[in-house]
């Protein structure tokens, strides 16, 4: 497991983005005339937006499963034929 993480960062660097948030990012070469520019994929994003964004993905998560947990428990079972009828 810790290999596929290290491979996975593996060329990776810290930086500030022009947005003011700080990034690792993995650099992916050079823009095709793009006179020095450089294309690269951003792996982690540290900002309090990102932090937020991130937690409040959890909590609907959370809140979502048990809406449905509660919906499918009001869901009444199918009766089979052979019940008798009151």
């Amino acid at each position: 497991m810790l290999s596929r993480v290290r491979n996975h960062f593996r060329g990776a660097k810290f930086a500030r983005m022009s947005s003011g948030t700080y990034c690792v990012i993995r650099d992916l070469g050079l823009v095709k005339g793009g006179k020095g520019m450089r294309h690269h994929e951003v792996l982690v994003t540290f900002s309090l937006r990102a932090l937020w964004r991130r937690m409040g993905d959890v909590v609907r998560d959370a809140v979502g499963t048990k809406k449905r947990s509660a919906w499918l428990q009001r869901i009444p079972e199918p009766m089979s034929e052979n019940a008798s009828q009151p």
